[in-house]
């Protein structure tokens, strides 16, 4: 059962299509404000993965890229991760897609004008912000004047901050992540969540957090809800491990260590029966110091059918 949502925020929403990413396209937004575009190869959109990790294992799913390396260096370290044909244009402005309609994911903002826009023109009042701080230098982003002038519009900052094109990095880190977003989202926020082109650990977020909140019955349709409405390629295999962590967790904490989670496509950790989604949801509260049985009347992130 996929989650239905209404009238989404501006124009962000491609509906069930499988639309190409390119700047005329009305499914994404895209401005020219000296931000980040991300647009198709010309070539139709792939499916993505990654080999799973396993206690002990070899670390896998990882590709480096230079903070010396230019924006088409960047593109061919993402294509080789990804093994998807999407591209991160820095030039031609902040591109994204509403998922729900308090969720928005896209690229990163890297200017004061890009803030205000978001704030303006999508009431966006929480930056859920994935990136290394030598993300933003390496793209010359001001990060202090961001973050100033997200005070000045009453726009909160959290940061959950990923390796960029580390499946390692996006598993260990989802739960904590997870946690935050639904707290942000049951608090009224409407978010953006982004990375720098808004392809890997944003959107990877986004559907640990729609398949583990909300009444997906398994992790595809959480990653083709997504991918449906933006076009990219996050690790489907980092968030079934992700999802195989908190399972396997003791009593209501978040995981402390990785478990084996087999081979790409075994499909253990790709559906969840009502009593493992509660029990993730329970995790992810008490993590953020709420009590899981208050929060049930949330419009946003509840779970009513356990």
């Amino acid at each position: 059962m996929s989650f239905a949502v209404g009238a989404a925020r501006g124009a962000g929403v491609l509906g069930a299509s499988n639309a190409a990413a390119s700047p005329t396209h009305k499914g994404g937004k895209v401005f020219s404000t000296a931000g980040g575009h991300v647009a198709l190869n010309g070539r139709g959109k792939r499916s993505a993965s990654w080999s799973g990790i396993s206690r002990g294992g070899a670390r896998r799913g990882v590709v480096k890229v230079s903070a010396a390396d230019g924006q088409d260096a960047y593109n061919k370290a993402m294509a080789e991760y990804s093994k998807t044909p999407f591209e991160y244009r820095h030039d031609l402005g902040l591109y994204y897609h509403t998922i729900l309609p308090n969720l928005l994911v896209g690229t990163q903002p890297v200017s004061t004008a890009d803030i205000d826009r978001l704030h303006d023109v999508e009431g966006v009042t929480c930056m859920f912000d994935t990136q290394m701080d030598k993300d933003k230098e390496h793209w010359g982003v001001d990060a202090g004047a961001l973050k100033h002038q997200m005070d000045q519009r009453g726009v909160e900052h959290w940061r959950h901050p990923f390796l960029d094109f580390n499946a390692d990095s996006l598993r260990e880190g989802l739960p904590h992540a997870v946690a935050a977003m639904d707290k942000a989202l049951r608090n009224g926020h409407v978010v953006y969540c982004h990375c720098t082109a808004g392809m890997g650990r944003s959107p990877g977020v986004a559907i640990a957090y729609l398949f583990w909140c909300h009444q997906f019955e398994t992790l595809d349709d959480a990653y083709d809800y997504l991918t449906s409405r933006r076009p990219c390629g996050p690790k489907k295999e980092a968030i079934r491990g992700a999802t195989l962590d908190m399972l396997a967790a003791h009593g209501d904490a978040l995981p402390s260590e990785l478990v084996a989670a087999g081979e790409e496509g075994n499909p253990r950790g790709t559906t969840l029966t009502v009593e493992e989604r509660w029990k993730i949801v329970s995790k992810l509260r008490i993590a953020m110091g709420d009590d899981p049985e208050a929060c049930l009347q949330s419009p946003t992130g509840a779970v009513n059918n356990r």
